[in-house]
């Protein structure tokens, strides 16, 4: 067998990879808001907002995406776990416009696509 190893190993372009490790498992948190119940562009504009300002805390480290408010959706792919999240739409110097809506109990399943709704009720903007 070590004969056939080293046979193998003289071989130009052959690598061996001894990976014991399991690619990790990822799944797709999808998070959709609205204003006032509704997803009018303009609303991001009459309101002075410019992003939703989204932070997902997980077991190892805290992510913040910030997509425009206009697109009204995204989606992050994150390791298998439980997660919670903090979504604040902010204008454009990176203020609060709303108060933080908590999005609780996230449990991100591998190769599945958690879809989560958001509304920031007109009584939560400041």
């Amino acid at each position: 067998p070590s004969l056939a190893l080293g046979a193998l190993l003289s071989l130009p372009g052959c690598i061996i990879v001894d990976d014991d490790d399991p690619p990790p498992l990822v799944g797709t948190l999808t998070v959709e808001w609205t204003i006032g119940g509704g997803r009018d562009p303009l609303d991001c504009i009459d309101f002075g907002v410019d992003r939703l300002e989204l932070v997902i805390s997980g077991p190892d480290e805290d992510i913040e995406v910030e997509p425009l408010c206009e697109n009204f959706v995204t989606s992050v792919d994150l390791y298998e776990g439980r997660y919670i999240a903090d979504a604040t739409l902010v204008d454009s110097f990176d203020r609060a416009a709303t108060i933080t809506q908590p999005i609780d109990d996230i449990d991100v399943i591998d190769g599945t696509e958690l879809v989560v709704e958001v509304n920031f009720p007109l009584g939560s903007f400041l």
